[in-house]
């Protein structure tokens, strides 16, 4: 008797797993609502002071210094903000969802050929003479998105690390003058 329920035991869970493995490998499987975020956060350290740093950030020509070539922001809760790179297609255009004068920058983001906004969000930590700055760029829906950001923000990172340290642009030694972007 033990040893026929044992059995049947045995063929029930076979007959239970078999039946889960067909069911999973189904092509008319519906898609998973699951959707997987991935994000990247860069750190770089840099010699001044949260609001010297800060104001990098948030002023449309000190902006232009160091990331786009135009720059137009507003710097406060919910303003707006447009930047342009020159030989990029389209301006790159959002929204500023967080503002907390030398401390903490964020803003909507999306590329004008992306099909997603993702979001950017620069921390800014005292550190003797010092200033860390903590970038968090989220929200990609690939890697490969993530892998382009990381590469990006790396070098923007430095560059503004170099233009606030040495005065000096990595974008280009013979770089022109930037100037704020005309609306």
């Amino acid at each position: 008797m033990k040893r026929r329920l044992s059995l049947l035991l045995v063929l029930l869970a076979l007959a239970s797993s078999t039946a889960w493995a067909q069911r999973s490998r189904r092509s008319t499987r519906p898609e998973s609502p699951v959707q997987v975020m991935c994000s990247a956060t860069l750190r770089i350290a840099i010699s001044s002071d949260t609001m010297g740093v800060f104001d990098f950030l948030s002023n449309s020509q000190k902006l232009a210094a160091w990331f786009p070539d135009q720059a137009v922001i507003e710097p406060r809760f919910g303003g707006k903000y447009h930047f342009r790179w020159e030989g990029a297609a389209g301006v790159w255009s959002g929204v500023v969802t967080q503002f907390i004068r030398g401390n903490t920058l964020a803003y909507t983001w999306q590329a004008p050929d992306e099909p997603y906004e993702t979001n950017v969000q620069l921390k800014l930590f005292p550190q003797g003479a010092e200033t860390l700055v903590e970038l968090t760029h989220s929200g990609f829906t690939s890697a490969a998105a993530q892998e382009k950001s990381v590469k990006a923000w790396t070098f923007y990172l430095e560059n503004l690390k170099s233009v606030i340290e040495n005065e000096t642009d990595l974008r280009s030694p013979s770089r022109r003058t930037s100037r704020p972007l005309q609306p």
